[in-house]
């Protein structure tokens, strides 16, 4: 009798054990497929990639014409609900917290404190803004684990499919939101008055002095949030300045090697000349900003699985 009860008490245990172990799966198949419905499908197609606009900036010279393939492109930034599902199931942390944490902005300028990470990024974030103080590598990690976990191929952008979709599939925007009136979180008004101390002349005030929630603002004409402005993004690419006199037609994909990868798309902090579609920015692989995040990439075949190995 005494074996047969203990039978049935570890039948329980590994049913309720079971039971935990099907509903987390669930929810993070259910993320995953959340995931993949917040991808837009952007239309391959060849455009004059580069800096249209100026004479300026030589980074962005010469302009050249691209050709690109079909591929999907976040609708959002990855957000701090998404890293942190990640650092919850894997036990990762990022290269600011296993070093000495992050560049934020305090008083008048940037600082880099050890506290400051993608918990703490130095000021307020809801779950819903996007995440910062994520390295290249980091974000890196993170996409590994999606894949692993999805089946997929998630990637992030080159840096020609993120201009590309940035100017609405390469029209010659130098915003993100086209010719009208701004709609982005950038150094507007009330940031260069509250970081700075400046009154700026400019009338633009996106109500938002540090990052805003994804979304928050007016998509570009591809569907597509936050690409001037809120946080730059880590692009797949490798940085040189001389790579757009060499590059290939089809497809680039930036040099084999360097030193630095390339962000694209500005952020909230105080310097609106870097939210231009075309502008270049690049940073080591290690480096973290609370002005930096990222978002995902993935070639024109996105509902069909990969292979599992």
């Amino acid at each position: 009798m005494r074996t047969f009860q203990l039978l049935i008490l570890f039948f329980l245990v590994c049913h309720v054990s079971s039971g935990k172990t099907a509903s987390s799966a669930l929810e993070q198949d259910s993320r995953i497929q959340e995931i993949a419905q917040d991808m837009v499908f952007v239309k391959g197609g060849c455009f004059h990639m580069g800096n249209v606009f100026t004479e300026e900036f030589p980074r962005e010279k010469p302009v050249h014409e691209v050709c690109l393939d079909d591929y999907y492109l976040g609708k959002h930034e990855v957000t701090v609900r998404e890293f942190k599902q990640f650092v919850e199931r894997t036990g990762y942390m990022t290269e600011a917290e296993q070093q000495d944490g992050c560049h934020s902005w305090e008083g008048n300028g940037e600082s880099k404190k050890m506290e400051f990470n993608w918990r703490n990024a130095g000021f307020l974030q809801t779950r819903n803004d996007p995440v910062v103080c994520v390295s290249w590598n980091d974000a890196g990690q993170y996409i590994r684990w999606l894949n692993e976990k999805s089946g997929k191929d998630y990637r992030l952008p080159t840096e020609a499919e993120w201009e590309y979709a940035a100017r609405s599939r390469g029209k010659d925007f130098q915003f993100s939101w086209g010719k009208g009136e701004p709609s982005d979180n950038i150094a507007d008004k009330t940031a260069r008055k509250e970081l700075l101390g400046e009154i700026s002349g400019q009338e633009y005030d996106d109500g938002y002095v540090f990052t805003s929630p994804v979304g928050s603002f007016r998509a570009n004409e591809e569907g597509l949030y936050d690409m001037s402005g809120n946080v730059y993004e880590w692009v797949s690419d490798w940085a040189d300045s001389e790579y757009y006199r060499v590059s290939p037609k089809y497809n680039p994909a930036g040099p084999e090697e360097g030193k630095a990868k390339v962000m694209r798309g500005g952020s909230w902090n105080p310097l609106p000349e870097l939210v231009w579609t075309t502008t270049r920015r690049w940073n080591v692989p290690g480096a973290r900003g609370a002005w930096i995040g990222f978002r995902l990439a993935h070639p024109g075949n996105l509902f069909r699985a990969k292979k599992m190995q």
